[in-house]
């Protein structure tokens, strides 16, 4: 069955509100068990009933607890729902084999699945956090290290994967550059991320102020913390200026809640609802707290209206999701 054109208008449905028609979802996949590393790195922080990563405190404004493994799997279930069931779209073959790196792996659930598509490949994820399960495929592995830091790999790499960076990188620039550097002639990047922002094809946008007021002060925020949320679109420039070649940029509409008609279109806005519902506490508190001085009661009544618009059917709202690749010349 032909997947629906996740570029093109969305379509809302005329009878949002049925009752065979829920709104949530009731399951979603769970993270495994941690590694078990020294006490160092696992010394986790706890801020406002959530727990942070330990190596190199603060440097990541995102928490890193069940919660947020939860949504980290889920938000992997929507990307693949949107290419159809794919891991990545750069045109990189690794069923010969190859070495592959996942920068900010998190949960580590695409190197898990790489890995496992690709027995012959090898796969490294790494990540500030070390929350990935200790039972992998044998031909993935993880490291806890923190992508701005200097890398250089003996063996060059053939496929770089990273989802998900906005927030967590200062210098892009000089991400790419290490990219380049550490990718073998030929070899292939991927990037992706989520535009931090709301968009609707009609005017229905102006029924949801707090949404607007939460993204345009998650854009002050993060840029004032020196790691900008809303950078999903700059990729294709740092790519290029980079000296990537066959820059491809592919963007995605997500609908927020299943307000549209198409059934597949809908299915992905209810898996999105659940993510934004939980990514949106997750990625205030940090910021509001430390960076803008907000008080919790402030923010607790930010985050119960946003909750309510997002919820909204009669909003037709979208999140874009970028996929942007490109080849090291050779």
């Amino acid at each position: 069955m032909a997947q629906p054109d996740l570029t093109a208008p969305i379509v809302p449905d005329p009878n949002p509100h049925s009752e065979n028609d829920p709104a949530f979802l009731t399951e979603t996949d769970t993270a495994s068990s941690n590694q078990s590393l020294s006490s160092s790195i696992l010394n986790y922080q706890y801020e406002n009933g959530r727990r942070y990563h330990a190596y190199r405190e603060g440097e990541y404004i995102l928490p890193n607890d069940e919660s947020e493994q939860e949504r980290l799997d889920l938000h992997h279930h929507i990307s693949k729902m949107a290419l159809g069931g794919e891991l990545f779209r750069a045109p990189v073959d690794l069923s010969s084999g190859g070495r592959v790196l996942d920068l900010g792996t998190g949960t580590g659930i695409w190197a898990i699945e790489i890995a496992d598509q690709f027995p012959k490949a090898t796969v490294k994820g790494t990540d500030l956090s070390p929350i990935q399960p200790q039972w992998v495929p044998p031909n993935c592995h993880f490291e806890v290290d923190d992508l701005e830091s200097s890398w250089d790999y003996a063996h060059k790499l053939d496929f770089i994967h990273a989802r998900n960076l906005a927030g967590g990188v200062r210098d892009y620039p000089r991400l790419y550059e290490n990219m380049m550097a550490n990718l073998k002639p030929g070899g292939w990047v991927q990037c992706v991320d989520f535009a931090v922002d709301i968009f609707t094809d009609d005017d229905t946008i102006q029924n949801a102020p707090n949404i607007k007021r939460w993204i345009d002060l998650l854009d002050e925020a993060s840029l004032k913390f020196g790691k900008r949320l809303n950078i999903a679109h700059k990729h294709k420039q740092w790519m290029i200026d980079a000296g990537f070649e066959n820059v491809t940029e592919e963007v995605y509409k997500i609908p927020t809640n299943p307000w549209p008609k198409d059934p597949k279109m809908k299915d992905l806005g209810r898996y999105q609802l659940y993510n934004m519902l939980s990514s949106a506490e997750a990625h205030t508190w940090a910021l509001f707290s430390r960076v803008l001085e907000w008080g919790a009661e402030e923010i607790q009544v930010l985050l119960a209206d946003l909750r309510r618009e997002l919820k909204d059917r009669s909003i037709h709202s979208y999140e874009k999701f970028y996929y942007i690749y490109g080849r090291k010349p050779e």
